[in-house]
């Protein structure tokens, strides 16, 4: 918890951060209380010493609950008028989420979080998505596979493997599997806790911008006043240049889209700056004022997908592929980072539709579910180690 925010205000007119810390406290027990001032004062202890130091930006930024690397990144892109509190840290988002999606844990019951258990809700459903490889007979004609974590996120682990005459070759890598041998490969993969999927082509009108990895729009739904999914948030992920993943984290790119699909600069970071580029920087393909020919048909696959996967899940991130196909339903996330959508609109999840959706449904919560929120692991996940607050 940041040490600013202890004690924060609950009222009205409260920012989103502190309307959340303010809750926490008034329904931790007094042990909870402890933990959560000790935790807070390891970073006064941090404070005091950037003080004496004479580190009055590192000060500032724990003091509010950032780390230094974060809030540089919000100071090159924060709106004159978008206050700092109104944006979410990483941290605070998981507590978040460990609210306001109960259906969450545990994580091998979570569709969402379950590779094999979202592939099978996605065909009971009827949406698209990727094929999977169980056997090398279902290779078939596949020009490409995709090797991936069962559990995994943020693209790490995921490896593309190329057909090359009899052999199957990691992009990018060394490893070569040969056909004879691709039964045994997926079977050591699969009980290694990897899944194999088909490679899906990208879009062609796409094609010059995203010459690696296939480009995909995270789109944001989050249930209404009404309880009915809506899309507020909407970004494009382009991959920089050969490789399996997209993320951002992953050294791609990543830009707005606006509400007639059309796509803004892409962000790029270069020796820790975020820098604009309208341009793709190995490609040169223009990305600011692009037309995306599959956005209205992705943003409707999202909406489908919460119905499909709504119980218990107030607020979902979509990752979908726009291929040569259309669009198509590669995960979704019961947590998904807000933090590229921060960055490529300069304005924090307080200050956003999102933000005024998720201070509704945090109000309406039960005490007994603010109770659950516990300073160190939040809704006792057991995977996933996390705190509500910094």
């Amino acid at each position: 918890m940041a040490p600013a925010l202890v004690g924060a205000d609950a009222t009205a007119a409260a920012s989103l951060r502190c309307f959340y810390y303010a809750k926490l406290w008034r329904h931790w027990r007094p042990g909870h209380r402890a933990v959560a001032l000790g935790l807070s004062a390891l970073r006064s202890r941090r404070a005091v010493h950037d003080l004496l130091t004479g580190d009055r930006q590192a000060l500032a930024t724990r003091w509010r609950g950032f780390s230094p690397a974060l809030r540089r990144e919000i100071e090159q892109r924060r709106h004159a008028d978008a206050p700092i509190d109104s944006f979410i840290d990483q941290e605070e988002r998981k507590g978040l989420h460990a609210l306001v999606n109960p259906a969450a844990v545990p994580f091998e019951r979570n569709p969402l979080k379950n590779k094999a258990a979202f592939e099978a809700r996605c065909r009971d459903a009827a949406l698209p998505v990727p094929l999977s490889v169980p056997t090398a007979a279902a290779l078939g004609e596949l020009d490409a596979i995709i090797v991936k974590p069962q559990y995994g996120s943020k693209g790490k682990g995921v490896r593309r493997f190329d057909r090359v005459a009899s052999e199957w070759r990691e992009a990018g890598g060394a490893a070569r599997v040969a056909m004879a041998d691709a039964d045994a490969w997926i079977r050591r993969m699969t009980a290694s806790g990897l899944i194999v999927q088909q490679c899906l082509s990208v879009d062609p009108s796409l094609a010059d911008i995203s010459p690696g990895a296939l480009p995909t729009l995270r789109i944001v739904t989050c249930r209404d006043e009404r309880g009915v999914p809506e899309v507020t948030d909407v970004a494009l992920r382009l991959s920089l240049s050969a490789g399996a993943a997209d993320n951002f984290n992953a050294d791609n790119l990543v830009c707005g889209v606006d509400a007639r699909g059309s796509a803004g600069p892409a962000l790029r970071r270069i020796e820790g700056r975020l820098v604009e580029c309208t341009r793709h920087p190995t490609t040169g393909g223009a990305i600011d004022g692009r037309a995306l020919a599959l956005h209205a048909e992705a943003l409707a696959l999202a909406i489908r997908a919460h119905d499909a996967f709504g119980d218990g899940f107030t607020v979902i991130g979509w990752d979908i592929g726009l291929t040569s196909r259309g669009a198509v339903l590669v995960e979704g996330n019961w947590n998904p980072g807000y933090n590229v959508m921060q960055l490529v609109h300069g304005r924090g999840l307080g200050d956003t539709r999102l933000g005024t959706l998720y201070r509704r449904h945090l109000e309406r919560l039960d005490d007994r579910v603010w109770a659950t929120a516990a300073p160190v692991t939040v809704a006792q996940f057991a995977l996933s180690r996390t705190r509500p607050g910094r």
